[in-house]
């Protein structure tokens, strides 16, 4: 299984990862040995703290024993009817689920011909006051200046629904982490008076969580 920096890991996901049962990863969680999050009654592991569990000497990790063999009855899940069915003598295609491109919370530079270069200094200044005005965080306009500066472009701020998905978590469990203090929520009233107010996560809190909250 692969391994990226940004989606928090599931119980079973690490288990499936080091060869063993999920019992066993529950237990190296209460031990102490790996570091993990709770979010309500789950628990999440960070790529990072199962890299480090990863690289404790072998004599740890090898004390793990292999998992038990896991038997899987009746599923009612669609995915295990045929590819294909029949209809009147035509062959019906099984239709495929449709996937979300990966949100890419990384600094990318500037295409020379990017919007963005074409406004002033104090235009953008004037853009940042507003930002301020309509509720956004002080550090995260900080950032957005900055950016600017090093001729970088990046996304801000999330969706409740987007941070979810750049976690792989439930929009449920992002409730918790804002609830726990871990992700900042904050409201940008409207700038058009048709508009209504948005919430919002910003990346920065995102990321961190994601890879160094540790």
């Amino acid at each position: 299984m692969p391994l990226t920096a940004t989606k928090l890991l599931s119980v079973k996901e690490v288990a499936d990862h080091l060869g063993i049962s999920r019992r066993k990863v529950y237990e190296l969680v209460h031990k102490g040995e790996l570091s993990s999050l709770a979010i309500g009654r789950g628990r999440r592991i960070s790529p990072a703290a199962l890299a480090e569990f990863i690289a404790k000497p072998a004599e740890i990790v090898s004390a793990a024993p292999a998992s038990t063999p896991y038997k899987q009855g009746p599923s009612l899940n669609r995915s295990s009817t045929p590819a294909a069915s029949t209809t009147d003598g035509k062959q019906v295609r099984k239709r495929e689920p449709k996937t979300k491109k990966p949100i890419d919370l990384s600094a990318k530079p500037l295409p020379p011909n990017s919007p963005d270069l074409q406004i002033t200094d104090q235009e953008w200044e004037k853009m940042c006051s507003r930002l301020l005005e309509h509720g956004w965080p002080q550090d995260v306009v900080d950032q957005i200046r900055a950016d600017r500066r090093e001729h970088v472009d990046r996304i801000h701020v999330l969706t409740l629904d987007g941070a979810a998905r750049y976690l792989g978590l439930s929009r449920r469990g992002v409730d918790q982490l804002i609830k726990a203090g871990k992700l900042r929520l904050f409201t940008i009233a409207p700038m058009y008076r048709d508009e209504k107010p948005t919430k919002r996560i910003p990346a920065k809190d995102v990321l961190t969580l994601a890879v160094g909250w540790l």
